[in-house]
């Protein structure tokens, strides 16, 4: 028992606590995507405002700042989101590809509108691209030199795992399922590419702020990150209602 609660209900309110955090992470991430909808589409910042939030599209073109080097490929681009993902068991028991690292940002460069060059100032926080696998590697299988140079120096990842290196007895069926096999996949914005920025207006007015950088239309874009927080959503919800039960009861 404590402050008055039963062990029950303190998990439940725990549970309900974790859930709304979840929740707040997720819809966060949403109400991002809706502000493809909520911004003003501009061709170039003359009579905007200050913090306003804006949408620019048009033609990629790199700015003051060095190209980013996509870490499998070795692409040079202006904006990147690489994953990393393995092959594993989901809770039901289904095979299925886990995110074991990734990352997004971009360097600064310049949207060509049908009115001006507009400077995109700082990294973004949401990069939504075409989404490409650069390898497939499956357990035992040495990837490329430069994939494996990024795992030994980025050093967050272990070079195996149970899944890649399973108990002998339990091999045959790993293999059977491509269990443990890892997907190195890019998205990424090169100088030429048509693009939509959505951000804000910066202090000094002569740049955006980037909060999304896609390549799909306002619809798509939506959709895709929308996607992507729904389980979130889910769980979040799933959670909240779970804890307020054993709370009441």
């Amino acid at each position: 028992m404590a402050i008055g609660l039963s062990g029950g209900q303190l998990f439940g309110a725990l549970l309900a606590i974790g859930g709304v955090v979840i929740l707040a992470f997720s819809g966060r991430y949403v109400w991002r995507a809706t502000g493809i909808y909520r911004a003003d589409p501009v061709s170039a910042l003359e009579g905007t405002s200050r913090g306003a939030l804006v949408r620019v599209s048009g033609a990629a073109q790199q700015g003051n700042a060095d190209l980013l080097s996509a870490p499998f490929s070795g692409t040079d681009c202006l904006a990147l989101r690489y994953a990393i993902e393995e092959r594993r068991l989901s809770p039901s028991l289904l095979p299925w590809f886990v995110t074991i690292r990734e990352l997004a940002g971009s360097a600064a460069f310049r949207v060509r509108t049908p009115e001006a060059a507009i400077d995109v100032t700082e990294p973004a926080r949401t990069v939504t691209l075409e989404r490409q696998v650069v390898a497939t590697v499956p357990p035992g299988d040495e990837p490329s030199e430069r994939i494996a140079r990024f795992e030994r120096t980025a050093g967050a990842d272990p070079a195996t795992t149970h899944w890649r290196s399973p108990p002998p007895i339990l091999k045959p069926i790993t293999t059977r399922l491509s269990l443990g096999t890892r997907r190195y996949t890019e998205q990424r914005a090169t100088p030429g590419d048509e693009i939509t920025v959505v951000g804000r207006i910066t202090e000094t007015g002569d740049g955006v702020d980037p909060l999304v950088v896609s390549d799909r239309p306002p619809r798509q874009t939506l959709l895709r990150m929308a996607r992507t927080s729904l389980v979130g959503l889910c769980i979040g919800g799933f959670a909240v209602a779970l804890g307020l039960v054993l709370v009441v009861l």
